[in-house]
């Protein structure tokens, strides 16, 4: 499933950036140096502002023209961000929760000699078993 919010780009003249952001989420504010740049952090801040949410809002309409504090920037524009519900759980880092396993004792001991990882390797077991 995807999701699809309108951005704001706007290019500060002061500072020489472009910032982002989203009526949607008044708290998502980020910039880059690019419009380009600026559109990757905004949509990274998008999906840390997604992460843990349930419902989400329903997406403001997409603006044509964008009224901007002419004094501040000199050109603002709208584009989509759109993010999938794979790119928020696999982009942020959720809480870890301690899990003990019993394997038989020569697996273990093979794993050992290895230098098996037994938290990481059974992330990566139960990921592949679940899809994710």
């Amino acid at each position: 499933m995807s999701y699809k919010y309108f951005g704001t780009l706007a290019h500060n003249i002061a500072d020489d950036v472009w910032e982002v952001s989203f009526a949607d989420f008044p708290e998502v504010i980020t910039f880059g140096s690019t419009p380009a740049e600026a559109y990757n952090y905004g949509k990274d801040a998008l999906i840390l502002a997604l992460d843990g949410k349930t419902n989400f809002p329903k997406p403001s309409a997409f603006k044509k023209r964008v009224n901007f504090d002419t004094e501040k920037y000199d050109e603002a524009f709208q584009l989509p961000f759109e993010v999938t519900r794979t790119e928020i759980v696999s982009t942020v880092k959720h809480e870890k929760v301690r899990k003990n396993i019993t394997i038989p004792k020569y697996l273990a001991d093979e794993a050992d000699k290895h230098d098996i990882n037994y938290s990481q390797f059974m992330a990566t077991a139960l990921k592949q078993k679940l899809h994710i």
